[in-house]
Formats: C-alpha cells, sequence, structure tokens
C-alpha cells in the first residue's frame, strides 16, 4: 500500500480526476442566486409543496365557474440548489386558463409558470372537470323569524326587527339564483328583556323551504330587535321655554299629534295620567315652518313612540310704518314770550313706528303727540329736545330729536314798536 501511495503517477492520476470533477460541478450545475451550496450533476431532488393557491383565468365580470379547487399540491424535481430556491420563495404561479372556453363542463389542465426549465413540476391533480355558465345576480329582501318568541322575560314582546341591509344579493348562475325564493335571518330572542343587536348569518331558501348553500352579498347583516314592556297611549302637551329673538313675535304653534305611546312597566303605567310635558325652545326659531321637536320619555319609562312630533310654528316679523306732518306742541310756555320754531320750519316731524302688524295698524296719528319743553328758558334761540307721547307696544323714532325755537320778550317787542312808531312821527 505504501508503495502505491508513493508512486507519483498514480498521485498525479488521483489529482487530475478531483480537478475534472471540481470543473464539471462548477461549469455545468447553475448556482442558487440565494445560496453559495455547489451541487454535484447528480445530486437531484425532490419535494412536494402543498397548498399552492391556483390562479383562475377567465371573464369573472359575467362568468361563474364551479370546480376549480383554490389549492393543489406541487411537486418539484431537479438539482438540489434549485430546488431549494423554489421551495424557500414559492414565486412560481399554478393557473387554468379558461378564456378560449365556452360555456359548458370540460376537463381542463393546471399549469405553472415562473419556474426554472431545469425543475421538472408535477401538479397534483393535474386536470380538474369545470363547468363555466353565465353569472347572473338577484336582489333579495330578508325577513326576520324570532325563535324562542314564548321565552321572552314577562311583561316584555320582541317589535319587528331592523334589518341592516335589509337586502342581499345573490351572484351564481341562473340555476343558482332561480332556486332562492326568500332569505332570512334566525334570531334568538329567549330571556330577552331590553333591545340587542347581533350581526347574523343570512340563510337562503327556496320554495320548499330547504335551505341553499348559495352564498350571498354579504353574508352577514346587523340585526337590532326592539323589546319593548306593555304599553299605553297619554296626551302630550306642548311647553314653551325660552325667549324668541328680536324682532320675532309667536302667533301660534300647534301640532297634529296628540298622544304619543309610552312603553313602561305595567305599575307605572297604572300610576301615570299624563299629560307628557314636550318643552320647545322658542330661541331655537328663526322664521315660521315646521319643525320637528323630541318628546322626553317620562323618568320610570322605557320609551315613547314616536320620539319626536311636528310642531307647526307662525311666527309675526316687525315691520316699519311712517306718519307724516305730526305738529310739534309746546309745552311750559310762558304768556311773557312768544314762541316760534325755526327748524324744522314746517314746525311737523315724521314719525317712524317699529312693530307687529296688528299694533301698527292700531295706531291713529291723531294719538301721536309731540313736544317740546320750553319752560325756564329765556329769551333767545334755544335746542330743546322733543318729547312722544304714542301708544305703546311699537318704538318710536322721530326724524328730528331736536327742535330749534325763538323765543322773543312780548315787552320788549311792544317796546321797541313804540320807539320806531315815535321815531316816523318826528319825521
Amino acid at each position: 500500500m505504501d508503495n502505491f501511495m508513493d508512486n507519483r503517477w498514480i498521485l498525479r492520476g488521483i489529482a487530475l480526476l478531483v480537478t475534472l470533477l471540481l470543473f464539471m460541478s462548477v461549469n455545468l450545475v447553475p448556482q442558487s442566486s440565494s445560496s453559495n451550496i455547489i451541487d454535484l450533476p447528480m445530486m437531484n431532488k425532490k419535494e412536494l409543496l402543498r397548498d399552492i393557491p391556483v390562479t383562475p383565468i377567465y371573464d369573472q365580470e359575467n362568468l361563474i365557474v364551479n370546480g376549480i379547487p383554490k389549492t393543489v399540491s406541487v411537486q418539484l424535481d431537479g438539482p438540489n440548489s434549485i430546488v431549494k430556491t423554489a421551495e424557500m420563495k414559492r414565486d412560481f404561479e399554478v393557473y387554468i386558463d379558461l378564456t378560449s372556453y365556452a360555456l359548458g363542463t370540460y376537463e381542463v389542465p393546471l399549469k405553472v409558470r415562473n419556474l426554472s426549465e431545469k425543475i421538472k413540476a408535477t401538479i397534483k391533480p393535474r386536470t380538474v372537470t369545470v363547468t363555466i355558465k353565465e353569472k347572473v345576480e338577484k336582489v333579495v329582501s330578508i325577513k326576520a323569524v324570532y325563535l324562542n318568541e314564548n321565552k321572552i322575560k314577562h311583561g316584555y314582546k320582541a317589535e319587528d326587527a331592523i334589518i341592516k341591509p335589509n337586502e342581499i344579493k345573490i351572484v351564481g348562475s341562473a340555476e343558482e339564483v332561480a332556486q332562492v325564493s326568500y332569505a332570512r335571518v334566525d334570531i334568538d330572542v329567549s330571556d330577552a328583556n331590553q333591545t340587542f343587536s347581533q350581526v347574523l348569518p343570512v340563510k337562503l331558501y327556496n320554495k320548499k323551504g330547504t335551505q341553499l348553500t348559495i352564498s350571498s352579498v354579504p353574508k352577514n347583516v346587523e340585526v337590532t330587535v326592539p323589546i319593548v314592556s306593555q304599553s299605553a297611549y297619554f296626551p302630550i302637551e306642548i311647553i314653551e321655554n325660552g325667549t324668541l329673538q328680536d324682532g320675532l313675535k309667536l302667533k301660534s304653534m300647534i301640532t297634529n299629534t296628540d298622544e304619543v305611546k309610552v312603553y313602561a312597566s305595567e305599575d307605572w303605567l297604572n300610576n301615570f295620567s299624563g299629560p307628557i310635558q314636550v318643552p320647545v325652545d322658542l330661541s331655537s326659531f328663526d322664521k315660521s315652518g315646521t319643525y320637528e321637536i323630541t318628546v322626553p320619555t317620562p323618568d320610570g319609562a322605557f320609551k315613547v313612540d314616536p320620539s319626536t312630533v311636528e310642531v307647526v310654528v307662525e311666527l309675526a316679523e316687525e315691520t316699519e310704518q311712517k306718519f307724516s306732518d305730526i305738529p310739534i306742541q309746546f309745552t311750559g310756555e310762558n304768556d311773557n314770550f312768544t314762541y316760534k320754531i325755526l327748524k324744522p320750519s314746517s314746525g311737523k316731524v315724521t314719525v317712524s313706528a317699529r312693530g307687529f302688524e296688528e299694533d301698527l295698524n292700531a295706531i291713529d296719528p291723531k294719538d301721536i303727540i309731540i313736544t317740546a319743553k320750553v319752560s325756564g328758558l329765556e329769551a333767545g334761540t334755544h335746542e330743546v329736545t322733543l318729547s312722544i307721547s304714542a301708544p305703546k307696544g311699537v318704538i318710536y323714532r322721530l326724524n328730528y330729536d331736536t327742535v330749534t325755537v325763538e323765543m322773543t320778550d312780548k315787552n320788549t317787542a311792544e317796546s321797541d314798536k313804540d320807539t320806531e312808531i315815535v321815531g316816523q312821527s318826528s319825521n
């Protein structure tokens, strides 16, 4: 053996063989971009990958296809490093292309793409049987069915359920959609003593009452079940609160709703006589019209129905009316003086009255008295403030707030006149 290993030709041959093997592994087998492992040509690997999604290719807007599996298994067979890369990335795709198929039933192969040519892929199953049908849509109303209604808490009952949305859409083939007669939700009301909400599945049935497996959009809906107690009717009374905005007057406020239904316990209903007071905030009104007012739930009761009433409000708005040529009168006059109004020269003013129509119409111009108080004034020219006396309920405004009055002393005037006469006689 030692002689064998000492033979240099044998050692050279072994070295050459190893070199050839290394050369072939580097040049004949491609390396994975994500791995530094070098595979020898004869080192292949088989790997079974499960739950690979299937991509359907067809006109999904107008067609329905039955029989396409959601996932399949794929066996990969090829060089170790490439198989490992494909297993790790799973960036290949299994698909079924139905774009060239008409309506009907067919056995169609599943295909794979975006996979290295070095790998052989075997899809399990290789083919599937599919049925292509025209897509049809139908809208169906949902009805609520109460289960165990006789087991609701004593003194309570379930009123009509509120379903949102109250319609569902069924999408499928013409044959499938035609089977659907009605949709419903089943609601268990056992031991219920108050209103509750649930999200429940929609069930579809045919004419015979057999439940169908067809799905709907949406599959679930929100259901609110009003659980109410015993009830009785009571009158309502409108109560005015607050103050109207300036310039407005309430002419009338009426409602066509005379009574509401009150839900409460039997004891409460027996002891309550009404009426139910409905407060109305006048400050919220800015014009005549119909307003929706909330009816308060009395203490101890569960609810009232209706919860709001319409109130018809009629408002009066202030307007303005003018009264012209109202004479100015003096008060506090002194017999020793004469009085003359310099401004306004006419000795009259215009009075503007602002108020509600019925108040303005009741004003007689003769009832408007404009006065200038001249008591205590000496001879000369004076600015005198004007005063007004008129029917109440409106606001008055004058076109002149003051009047210019000239006061002349009668004695002085007579003396001046006598002097003037004497002078004329002398001449």
